[in-house]
């Protein structure tokens, strides 16, 4: 697999994550309502997060570790889920942080 496409690929999963924990946060909220509630604003915020989780120290070693396979896959055993968690904690951050005192 090419660098190129594992970036992508993580983006990719990055993305899903930002918009599950959106959905959650959003279901939680008064009115189920977001200040960007319509499809175009949230298609905008959410893409942003992602960027945001994708650039940080974090997620960018992850990359580069993921550029030697055998080191990704050794990494990886068992670890898979912590990955998801540090997404999902660092877009409810962003999200608590820059969308919801917007109400």
């Amino acid at each position: 697999m090419k660098t190129e496409e594992q970036n992508n690929g993580i983006h990719n999963i990055i993305l899903v994550h930002v918009a599950r924990t959106w959905e959650r946060i959003r279901l939680k909220q008064p009115y189920e309502e977001m200040p960007q509630d319509n499809i175009g604003s949230a298609c905008n915020a959410i893409p942003e997060i992602a960027y945001d989780i994708y650039k940080s120290d974090i997620i960018q070693k992850l990359i580069d570790y993921k550029k030697d396979d055998w080191c990704w896959r050794t990494m990886t055993k068992g670890y898979a889920e912590m990955s998801d968690i540090y997404i999902e904690k660092k877009a409810e951050e962003i999200i608590y942080n820059n969308y919801i005192l917007n109400l």
